[in-house]
């Protein structure tokens, strides 16, 4: 590299939330700046760029426990992903954006009528809507009786 160049390398960590691209995959949306060591001259924003992630596999194993009308959802995470969307569906019903949590693990109440319930956790993602792409895990249906 020429003198006075670096190369900067950004953690997985301080990205933002993953997001839909302009061409239906998701990824990343940044812009950014160069700022002097002395923090005295800035640079001006670059473009917005999209930066692709590959799919994400789901192999994550986890387990639902249900408590009376309490349900606990856990699963491993080697990646350590900061943030994860959590979808719940009852009786069967299509799966409705319920969270999001950093842990590995969300509780929630079920409602009293319900009679069964399952979860399916996604990296987290600007749009919360259920989508294969960014799923991590799902658990089985599980009766709340």
């Amino acid at each position: 590299m020429p003198r006075g160049q670096q190369k900067v390398r950004i953690p997985r960590s301080d990205l933002p939330e993953v997001s839909r691209l302009s061409d239906g995959t998701y990824g990343y949306i940044v812009r950014y700046r160069i700022i002097s060591e002395d923090q005295n001259r800035f640079s001006h924003w670059s473009p917005i760029r999209e930066l692709t992630v590959p799919p994400i596999v789901p192999t994550l194993d986890g387990d639902i426990a249900v408590n009376g009308n309490i349900v606990q959802v856990a699963w491993g995470d080697q990646e350590f992903r900061t943030a994860y969307d959590v979808f719940i569906s009852f009786n069967g019903e299509d799966y409705v954006y319920n969270g999001t949590t950093s842990n590995n693990q969300y509780s929630f109440l079920a409602p009293y009528d319900s009679l069964s319930v399952r979860a399916l956790i996604q990296v987290a993602s600007t749009e919360k809507e259920e989508t294969p792409y960014l799923t991590i895990f799902e658990s089985i249906e599980t009766d709340l009786v």
